[in-house]
């Protein structure tokens, strides 16, 4: 995009926001399902295509059989660090916002989003190459 030889770009809000400000790209929509508190007057591709919604997400996993209390406490700590006033305001400079929750909350999005994006695949017919 920076360069000229793409033309359009889904990336991240993190990735995106200070090209942004600096003019060097030009934001169309974001493809969450409010606005961003970083671009207030940017719309949302929602609001022109009903029911849009892609956002981009990270989580942390561990392998299936980690015992219940390990992964307890990796969820304990990770909430903890992600309470960090610092680590929430730097995240936010960069457009983008810290949500903790629980392995079954992450399971629960996870299994939405496979479900979500599978419907997208089979309705589009791709097929892997």
């Amino acid at each position: 995009m920076l360069t000229g030889q793409v033309q359009i770009y889904f990336g991240s809000m993190a990735g995106s926001l200070e090209h942004i400000k600096l003019g060097k790209l030009r934001a169309l929509a974001t493809t969450g399902v409010a606005r961003s508190e970083m671009l207030p007057d940017l719309p949302t591709v929602g609001e022109f295509l009903l029911g849009f919604e892609s956002t981009f997400w990270n989580g942390v996993g561990a392998p299936k059989n980690t015992p219940a209390a390990i992964v307890d406490l990796l969820n304990r700590e990770i909430n903890a660090g992600l309470a960090n006033p610092h680590l929430k305001t730097r995240l936010a400079e960069m457009g983008g916002t810290l949500v903790a929750g629980t392995p079954a909350e992450f399971g629960e999005l996870i299994a939405a989003e496979t479900e979500k994006w599978a419907k997208v695949i089979k309705f589009a017919g791709i097929m892997p190459q």
